[in-house]
This record gives C-alpha cells, structure tokens and sequence, in this order.
C-alpha cells in the first residue's frame, strides 16, 4: 500500500475514508493497509461505494482540522 500526506487530497487522507490505515500520531502521514474502504460521506454519490485509496472527489475533508488547533 502506499503513504499520503494530510494534504494529498486522496481517499486515504479522508475523513469519510473506512478503509484500514495507519495514522501517525500528528496526523501528518496515512499509510493505506487496505486499497480500498467504504465511503462514508455524508452525502453525495460516493456515499457506501467502495474506493481505492488513491482516489478523491469534491467532498474530501481532511482527517483532521488544523484550523481549530490550540497552541
């Protein structure tokens, strides 16, 4: 499998992503174990359809939203 960045726009770095990955603890790095999960969007088209990792559509979210970290 392969590792993306938060930034990779890619169904691994996803919020709504349910396929098997690897986190590391900042959030910063997906490592797929699985090529492809569940969307679980909540809405839309891709909603239940199963998706390769590598693949994205106009409702990807990040996994985690850095707007709203305290420092």
């Amino acid at each position: 499998m392969s590792c993306w960045g938060k930034n990779q726009r890619v169904c691994a770095s996803c919020r709504y992503w349910c396929g098997s990955r690897e986190i590391d603890f900042s959030a910063s790095h997906f490592q797929a174990l699985d090529s492809k999960g569940l969307c679980q969007g909540p809405s839309g088209s891709f909603r239940g359809v199963e998706m390769g990792e590598g693949s994205s559509c106009p409702a990807w979210e990040p996994f985690r939203d850095d707007s709203t970290t305290r420092y």
